[in-house]
């Protein structure tokens, strides 16, 4: 059986070079550059998943598979997806690929559409139209666009429905100033959380990290002081992920977020925000950056 250990790592999206299409790939743990030999990762034609399958097109064979990382054996067929879903697309999978009724999500970031599919029950992939900039799967449901005063709710059964949450007594001010902040909604330990990364005037330098816990009961987010001793890991395009920080060599309690194009990544904790920024001093020049994670 072809295994692989380099998992969780760092891959990011070069722009070019003689194997362009293969992002380079960069421990955490070791911090330092690693060998390529995740299968079917490429540049254009896969998309990595918060529970660590990676979605993958051949377009020679023109499959398309869920692809364990660590595991180059362990794959699940689905129809073959259309040329048309933009690279920088994030993937979801509403549950276990295992599990009946799972969903294969894909949020197209420029376009704002959706591609999605049924594993085991479809034939081919259906998209629909509709503006999303932030999601998490949780539950068996993906909640998208989360703010202070809404969430949007999608749950396929088995065609697509939309829903909304109120938020009661928001908190005031909400994220501050509109497009000055990211945020990133991440399903954790059957929790779901929003991490708010502040940036200041210039739109450089991020001056504060807040993760937040939703209270379905009282339909409130909550200031989080920790989360499980976990780790949440961010990326551009909606990505959030969370890991056992002990298991996989992360900082307890504390959010991982990618600035590929400056080569460097931050962790901050989430008791205080304190920050510290960690360089990638082999990195190529990339145009962006994902995280490969372990199957859970």
């Amino acid at each position: 059986m072809d295994k692989t250990n380099s998992v969780p790592c760092l891959a990011l999206y070069v722009k070019h070079g003689a194997d362009s299409d293969k992002p380079a790939l960069f421990s955490i743990s070791e911090k330092k550059a690693i060998n390529n030999n995740i299968p079917g990762l490429t540049n254009t034609n896969s998309w990595v998943t918060p529970q660590g399958w990676i979605l993958v097109r051949d377009t020679v064979s023109t499959a398309t598979f869920l692809q364990n990382p660590h595991d180059s054996t362990d794959k699940i067929q689905l129809p073959h997806l259309s040329q048309n879903v933009h690279s920088s697309s994030t993937c979801l999978l509403s549950c276990k690929p295992t599990m009946p009724g799972c969903v294969v999500l894909l949020v197209e970031p420029v376009g704002t559409i959706i591609w999605y599919c049924h594993i085991g029950d479809d034939d081919k992939w259906d998209h629909e139209k509709v503006p999303i900039c932030s999601i998490a799967a949780f539950q068996g449901k993906f909640y998208f666009n989360g703010d202070f005063e809404s969430i949007g709710v999608l749950e396929f059964s088995p065609e697509p429905t939309f829903s909304s949450i109120t938020i009661t007594d928001p908190i005031i001010g909400g994220l501050g100033v509109v497009g000055m902040a990211n945020v990133y909604l991440v399903e954790s330990l059957d929790e779901l959380y929003m991490v708010c990364q502040m940036y200041d005037s210039e739109m450089e330098t991020i001056y504060d990290v807040t993760v937040y816990r939703m209270d379905f009961s009282k339909q409130q987010w909550c200031v989080a002081e920790d989360i499980g001793g976990r780790a949440f890991l961010t990326a551009s395009c909606y990505f959030g992920a969370s890991r056992s920080a002990d298991e996989y060599g992360l900082e307890k309690d504390c959010v991982y977020a990618i600035f590929a194009r400056d080569k460097y990544y931050e962790v901050s904790k989430v008791e205080d925000g304190e920050t510290e920024e960690h360089e990638l001093i082999e990195a190529p020049d990339s145009k962006g950056g994902t995280w490969i994670l372990p199957v859970e």
